[in-house]
């Protein structure tokens, strides 16, 4: 994991000092106003990265992302579900950041297996559909785990339990008791 980082590191960094070079030597197509340094990241992230979804799984404060198809991209973030600004160029762009997700888990995603469930090496769940299952093109729904677990004091705080309960779930768990907890999607 590690050697694989640094390799994605040194490839960052070479795609990055390429497209300077490149945004340099074509400045006078580049809009007035551009911001350059956005404009960089944004085509080394689609290049080599996971497209606009880069900046998504780089805030820890999202923690669903739901690609309904190239323009319609939802998050939730805090809590709340949102519709993010961020799009994909087009349905193969979409297909392409798919394909970066399942290369190396030596996983495939085509119209013979047109359903995927996989993990981002950060431990994010992945569920992706094409068609002829996704009928507005490639779907892609990210499922991030926080990196500060909540505690019995943040369930009490949201008002998701009662004390009652929090007493309850801490007695049986000094009990060593079996507990099965369920609920809707993205309930947990």
């Amino acid at each position: 994991p590690e050697r694989a980082r640094l390799n994605r590191d040194l490839l960052r960094a070479t795609v990055d000092i390429a497209l300077k070079e490149v945004c340099a030597t074509h400045s006078h197509v580049i809009p007035r106003g551009t911001d350059v340094e956005l404009l960089n990241r944004e085509l080394s992230d689609e290049a080599i990265g996971l497209g606009p979804l880069e900046a998504l799984l780089a805030d820890d404060r999202v923690s669903e992302i739901m690609v309904v198809d190239p323009n319609t991209i939802y998050i939730e973030r805090d809590g709340k579900i949102t519709l993010c600004e961020s799009r994909f160029t087009d349905n193969e762009a979409v297909r392409s950041t798919l394909e970066r997700i399942v290369m190396p888990l030596g996983r495939r995603i085509d119209e013979s297996a047109p359903m995927l469930d996989a993990r981002l090496p950060d431990g994010s769940r992945v569920n992706a559909i094409i068609p002829p299952l996704a009928t507005r093109g490639p779907a892609i729904t990210i499922r991030k785990f926080s990196k500060v677990p909540l505690t019995m004091d943040n369930l009490l705080g949201f008002g998701s339990i009662t004390e009652r309960m929090a007493q309850f779930l801490r007695r049986s768990v000094r009990a060593r008791k079996n507990i099965i907890i369920c609920g809707g999607t993205g309930s947990g």
